[in-house]
């Protein structure tokens, strides 16, 4: 016992040298036996910290907030220690989305947070520089800065959600060689596709709230620190003269350069770090962020995912009402994955999947996504029902109703921004449009990983949408939505990495149907971990209105003649599916876990 207990003060003494003076480290990149875990901290108890400008080449400077570790609290500790960057257009000391200076601190983590140009403290204005690539070579900028500080080890991580964390995706591209690891937390693969258009389909209630908040919380939030009050008047002068970036969002209505050029997945294959994807069910941007994942799991630097339960806005709360609590410890989690990966610690690596398989209550864990556990089967629509086998050809029609989509207006779609995640009761879509469903299932079925429908269907317009959710149907009646999608039926050419599996549309450019001929679409569903119980069944709703979460029209702005905006509803339409033998069918992701 002597023995062991000496062991133990001595891995305890030399992790405590390392936090202090990380420099004399280097990134392990073989699995390590995990020492106590008290020898990886927390070891400060203080923090210290400084406002200032960092100046970027072309002359803006951008306010920063920078806590150190501290012993005292009236100075920084001394050493050398990694750097964690925040970058948000949120106001740094206002609602910025930024992870907790202290808790990174206490860690020994330097831990800046700044400004992107336009906002908060910082110089510059918004005109088209929403995740610009002006803003990622700003990025890249403040890294280099950051790692070359005498009080810097050189290495530098990024963490935050949201637009925080798209922007470590677009930084990480930019290649700066002091960045060594990113944990992008509630992020996206495509702003067209995930967010401002899902499926071509201008994303109402998101876009309303989304653009609403955009711009106002960082132009409140100025400078604090009285020496940086010249410089703070300047920076106020300049953000008032940029227009409001929904201009730009809503005079791009197809996938063009604009968004290509904001996109993470646009240049994916550039990220060489290490790379900490995280990410909730019931977030809106869970697809993109695991299709981000795909891209980079097959890289040679090592590559993390680890999906739970919550929402955009996290879980439980006022935001998710009806949540609980992650049963991982997600910020220390991320801690444990800088401390690998900037400080050198022999911390034991994430596993390269972890996800929450809702209604199982529990994680599973595995080497890539989708898990190989996964088996893709398909399912047929026959006549109200659901099955493995087709039955004879027939259609089924309904008329496109826009009272359709209410029961979605809480739902992970509508809530990114301002409003809360209320998943409600699917009967009150029960009289629209076409529903089928699985007899009751004799034992319990897990889906885990993306789903698709393959629709065979025709309009008596010349567009139309298509809205697909999957729900939970109880014993009792009661219908839990549990994932869904949409595709605008002009929208519906394939991309080149598109797959029957994971089907991926171009969004380039409109091709109308022709009224009453039969169009194949591939339909991407949103990919989802759940356990359907014996006794319940898995159904399908097909509708073709989602009111007010997607606008059922047309909508361009020219930003130099607002009032010459055009909007071009959707016609009310007849919509025919073809189901049974060679018709509609649906791939689902059926797991043994």
């Amino acid at each position: 016992m002597s023995r062991r207990f000496g062991l133990l003060a001595t891995l305890a003494l030399v992790a405590s040298t390392l936090l202090a003076h990380p420099t004399l480290s280097q990134a392990s990149t073989t699995p390590h036996a995990a020492p106590a875990a008290e020898a990886f901290g927390p070891h400060y108890s203080k923090t210290y910290s400084v406002q200032q400008f960092i100046r970027m080449k072309d002359g803006v400077d951008l306010g920063a907030t920078i806590t150190f570790p501290s012993r005292t609290g009236s100075a920084p500790a001394p050493g050398r220690f990694p750097v964690v960057l925040d970058l948000t257009p949120y106001g740094r000391d206002g609602e910025c989305g930024c992870d907790s200076a202290a808790y990174l601190a206490s860690y020994g983590f330097v831990f800046a947070v700044v400004d992107v140009r336009g906002t908060g403290g910082s110089g510059g204005n918004l005109n088209a520089n929403y995740f610009s690539p002006r803003q990622a070579r700003d990025g890249y900028e403040v890294v280099q800065y950051l790692g070359t500080r005498r009080w810097s080890n050189g290495k530098v991580g990024m963490s935050g959600g949201s637009y925080l964390g798209i922007m470590q995706y677009l930084v990480a591209e930019q290649q700066p060689s002091h960045l060594a690891a990113i944990a992008p937390n509630e992020s996206l693969a495509d702003l067209y596709s995930d967010a401002a258009y899902p499926g071509g389909i201008l994303s109402l209630f998101f876009d309303t709230q989304y653009l609403a908040v955009q711009g106002a919380p960082g132009l409140a939030t100025p400078n604090t620190s009285p020496q940086m009050l010249p410089g703070t008047i300047g920076g106020k002068l300049s953000q008032a003269t940029g227009r409001s970036v929904a201009l730009d969002y809503l005079s791009h209505n197809t996938d063009d350069h604009f968004y290509r050029a904001r996109s993470p997945i646009t240049h994916a294959s550039r990220i060489k770090v290490p790379v900490y994807v995280l990410d909730g069910w019931h977030d809106a941007f869970e697809a993109g962020n695991l299709r981000m994942f795909e891209a980079l799991q097959d890289r040679k630097a090592p590559t993390f995912v680890h999906i739970g339960n919550c929402t955009h806005k996290g879980c439980g709360g006022v935001f998710d009402p009806l949540g609980s609590p992650d049963p991982d410890d997600l910020a220390l989690m991320q801690v444990r994955f800088f401390q690998r990966y900037l400080m050198g610690l022999p911390v034991p690596k994430p596993a390269p999947v972890r996800v929450y398989v809702q209604k199982l209550n529990r994680y599973v864990d595995g080497a890539a996504w989708p898990l190989p556990s996964t088996r893709f089967t398909s399912w047929h629509l026959n006549d109200g029902y659901l099955s493995t086998r087709p039955a004879a050809r027939s259609t089924e029609h309904y008329l496109a109703n826009p009272t359709a989509g209410l029961s979605m207006s809480l739902d992970q779609q509508g809530t990114v921004a301002i409003t809360p995640y209320v998943p409600l009761d699917q009967r009150l879509e029960d009289n629209q449009g076409l529903t089928w469903r699985t007899p009751v299932l004799a034992k319990a079925m897990t889906i885990n990983g993306p789903a698709a429908m393959h629709l065979v269907a025709a309009s008596s317009a010349t567009d139309t949408d298509w809205f697909v959710k999957i729900s939970d149907v109880e014993p009792g009646g009661t219908e839990r939505i549990v994932a869904e999608g949409q595709l605008r039926a002009s929208m519906r050419k394939p991309a080149h990495v598109s797959t029957r599996h994971e089907p991926v549309q171009s969004l380039r450019k409109p091709h109308p149907i022709t009224p009453g001929r039969f169009v194949r679409y591939q339909i991407a569903i949103a990919p989802t971990a759940y356990r359907f119980a014996a006794g319940h069944r898995l159904q399908i709703r097909l509708t073709s209105y989602n009111l007010p979460n997607a606008l059922p029209a047309t909508f361009h702005i020219d930003v130099d003649d607002p009032g010459a905006t055009v909007i071009n509803p959707l016609l009310p339409a007849t919509n025919t599916v073809r189901i049974g033998r060679g018709g509609t069918t649906l791939t689902l992701p059926i797991s043994s876990r």
